[in-house]
């Protein structure tokens, strides 16, 4: 731990004495300051990310505050120009993740467990629903963004609120599931249910964004109807998804020793044109990954082989890029609201997974310690609240300032309570062939 703390300090004093050189310095161009933001990243999220394991914490965590610290708002290391211009970093990380927990996703190994993972998710995510639209519109005389809505409008506006909020994260726990090499009922249940969830939430938000498009009026880019949209977001993504996998597995089967290359070159090319075709990347590469493992015979074991030396910086920048947009600044002004919102989105999950588990007859394990996996939350919710906030900006930028300060919160504390969760199941360093980090 000493070793990564003064490396860190190094690194911390090396970034802050070139800051001359940074865009807009003479003769530097704006790449310069991408490189040097990246280089920086790695090198500082990693450090962190050791001392935190060395405190038995995660080292997601350690990344997160990494980019809190150095970002624009606390420390000032990295300006808000690098955190915009490394999103491609962001849609990489994407991508393998997606990948990742498609192809761990092995659907007769699953099925005995299937059931706990429908009624568990069928159990929480509609209390989690209900709770936090109930809790936005009991509030809503108090928010001023919300205050001057009335009827139809403020329930559509609630609804979109606690839609954004009971989205779960499955970047989060295939980080966690990843670097703490855990396996069993446990580990199998966390992935399907967040899984599941991401899939629920993105079509539920598409339906009532087509609900608030007739309540405040407006349309669908592009001209198209909401759920015109939604279908070729969701098809579309798959049947590209299935060409992704296709031709993974031929590169595979060919060129074995190229498997790594190929993989992120997929990923960067679906996060930037995916984009712009409107298709969702997380749901591309999860149809790929499911694919290779379960029929294409491109297990999660042979990725995540593949992906081992490359995975580790890019998942580094990726949450501590996360953490650098985090907004100290909503949290400060929305914290009373913010925590309201966090304890109730928890109870209700919490609550919901382990009546789940009781109906599925899961195992105890499952019914103890899968409601801490419920917690985290990160990437799809803020997603969400951008979308809000450009489609509806007189109600919309308080919704995605709030949203922002209870991810912040879920952030810090997700992670922590879905490791120690494993760390009581026992599935910590479980994987077959594999072993924790710390």
């Amino acid at each position: 731990m000493i070793r990564s703390a003064l490396l860190l300090a190094v690194v911390v004093v090396l970034m802050a004495s070139t800051r001359s050189f940074l865009p807009g310095a003479a003769g530097v161009g704006p790449d310069a300051g991408v490189a040097l933001g990246f280089g920086f990243l790695v090198l500082a999220a990693v450090q962190t990310g050791n001392l935190f394991a060395g405190a038995r914490l995660p080292r997601l965590t350690g990344y997160l505050l990494c980019g809190l610290v150095m970002g624009p708002d606390v420390g000032g290391l990295l300006t808000p120009a690098m955190v915009t211009d490394l999103r491609l970093v962001s849609g990489v990380a994407i991508g393998l993740i997606a990948l990742t927990a498609g192809s761990e996703l092995n659907l007769r190994a699953l099925r005995p467990r299937l059931r706990s993972v429908l009624l568990i998710s069928l159990c929480a995510l509609p209390l989690a629903l209900a709770a936090c639209t109930l809790l936005a519109w009991g509030l809503a005389p108090h928010l001023p963004f919300l205050a001057p809505l009335v009827g139809s409008q403020r329930w559509t506006a609630a609804l979109t609120l606690g839609v954004i909020l009971a989205s779960l994260s499955p970047a989060v726990a295939i980080a966690i599931l990843t670097e703490t090499a855990s396996a069993g009922p446990l580990s199998e249940v966390t992935l399907g249910v967040v899984v599941l969830a991401d899939l629920f939430v993105i079509v539920l938000f598409t339906s009532v964004s087509a609900l608030g498009a007739s309540v405040f009026g407006g349309a669908g880019g592009a001209g198209l109807s909401p759920f015109t949209s939604l279908a070729i977001e969701i098809f579309g993504s798959a049947a590209v998804g299935v060409l992704v996998a296709l031709a993974l597995a031929a590169v595979h089967r060919y060129a074995r020793g190229h498997l790594a290359l190929f993989i992120l070159a997929a990923c960067v090319v679906t996060a930037e044109v995916g984009a712009r075709l409107h298709l969702d990347a997380l749901l591309i590469c999860l149809t790929a990954g499911v694919l290779l493992e379960n029929a294409l015979g491109v297990g999660g074991a042979a990725i995540s082989r593949a992906l081992a030396p490359a995975a580790l910086p890019i998942f580094a920048v990726f949450f501590a890029l996360a953490g650098a947009r985090l907004n100290l600044h909503d949290l400060r002004t929305l914290w009373p609201v913010a925590l309201a919102f966090t304890v109730a989105r928890a109870a209700a999950l919490m609550g919901g997974a382990r009546l789940g588990a009781t109906l599925a007859r899961a195992e105890p394990v499952v019914g103890r310690w899968g409601p801490l996996g419920m917690i985290p939350q990160a990437g799809v919710s803020v997603g969400l609240a951008e979308l809000v906030a450009r489609h509806h900006p007189s109600w919309g930028v308080g919704v995605r300032g709030l949203v922002l300060a209870v991810v912040t919160v879920n952030q810090l504390v997700g992670p922590v309570l879905l490791r120690l969760a494993l760390t009581r199941a026992g599935e910590v360093g479980r994987r077959e062939g594999d072993a924790p980090e710390h």
